[in-house]
């Protein structure tokens, strides 16, 4: 069996994995910046371990990276969010495997206008997209039927729905370009493969029923798997090695149309279950099948509900969608865990205050990519 160091301990989707290693036989180090994650109180990690911040440490981070790997005798590296990208930095430096991409081609995928153009460039269906550097530049483009997001954002932060000239009030320019996007009508969902060398060894599908601040809060799988092919067609096409994730829009004519392209983990790994062996996937490069359970984000339903009182048919969705899901985080036999969470909520609330960035900004200030 192997060793493995999972990072991004904060997030209950790598609390997940790591979990289904474990129950697969395997050793499994979880790491964070932060000492207070979730990974903390339980009882199957072999190690928590905490480490530099990779977006304002790299060196040291690198260090770190090598000096873990060489000490535990790891035997593969798992990221699993943001910080994929600096593990991204660090390919090919460590004497282990590293399941990842490199940084030029994770960097292509997560840059939204390079995204849209390479995927552009694979025979992928796409939606109108203008890269901005100056407002002045889309005056005459800019209407109720379009989006205006940053280049680089995750979470769906700073994007603006149906923007209008008059009151915008953004940083554009040559060191922060956005992008213009025609919005399409149809449905949304998101996708996540599994992929090793190449090759989609696993893919799932959710919709984005229920949400906060346009992030998905319940997961549950729609049988379509990779819609339209997109995630075969980029991995193959990039040699990818990773979590490769997209949000897409399935339109009334029936063509499956990529927004955005997240290269690592989504919330959907919750959807695997200990019998799935993702294990083989990742560490053998085996094809396996998702067969978990729906699951569900407990602070942020409740969120979601209260967000949505008022909308007609909404709570009797969100009370049918409760009943048929698992809870992500709490599990009545170990609480300590979810109570975690609430530490973990007020370490990202006292950055958010201190930096003045959302809580959501907060979540990923030590570890995202930028561009650099």
């Amino acid at each position: 069996m192997a060793k493995v160091l999972v990072t991004c301990a904060r997030s209950p989707a790598a609390i997940h994995l790591g979990r289904l290693l474990h129950e697969s036989g395997h050793s499994v180090i979880l790491a964070d910046t932060k000492r207070f994650h979730l990974g903390r109180w339980r009882s199957w990690p072999n190690k928590c371990l905490r480490h530099p911040s990779p977006r304002f440490e790299s060196q040291q981070f690198s260090q770190w990276l090598q000096h873990v790997v060489k000490t535990e005798a790891i035997d593969c590296v798992i990221p699993v969010y943001e910080e994929t990208f600096h593990h991204g930095l660090n390919l090919g430096t460590l004497d282990c495997d590293h399941f990842c991409s490199d940084i030029e081609t994770l960097n292509r995928l997560h840059n939204k206008f390079e995204f849209i153009e390479f995927a552009k460039s694979i025979g992928i269906d796409v939606p109108e997209t203008i890269l901005v550097k100056n407002i002045s530049q889309i005056k005459s483009k800019l209407t109720p039927d379009h989006i205006l997001k940053p280049v680089y954002s995750r979470f769906g932060e700073n994007v603006i729905m149906k923007p209008d000239l008059n009151k915008l009030k953004i940083d554009v320019s040559e060191s922060n370009p956005w992008i213009l996007q025609k919005r399409l009508g149809g449905k949304q969902y998101c996708l996540q493969g599994i992929c090793k060398d190449g090759k989609v060894l696993s893919c799932v599908a959710y919709s984005s029923e229920f949400t906060v601040s346009k992030s998905s809060v319940f997961f549950e799988k729609t049988g379509k798997g990779d819609l339209g092919g997109i995630i075969e067609k980029v991995a193959s096409n990039c040699n990818y090695t990773g979590f490769l994730s997209f949000d897409v829009i399935l339109g009334e004519d029936g063509i499956v149309r990529p927004i955005e392209c997240n290269p690592r983990a989504t919330s959907a790994l919750h959807l695997y279950s200990t019998k799935d062996k993702i294990d083989n996937a990742i560490l053998n490069g085996e094809v396996i099948q998702c067969t978990g359970s729906s699951r569900r984000l407990v602070l942020p339903m409740w969120i979601n509900l209260v967000s949505n009182l008022f909308k007609k048919g909404h709570f009797k969705n969100w009370r049918k969608a409760i009943k048929r899901s698992k809870s992500v985080e709490w599990n009545i036999f170990d609480p300590r865990p979810g109570f975690l969470q609430l530490i973990s909520l007020l370490g990202f609330t006292m950055v958010a205050l201190r930096r003045r960035i959302s809580l959501i900004a907060a979540t990923t200030y030590e570890f995202e990519w930028n561009g650099k």
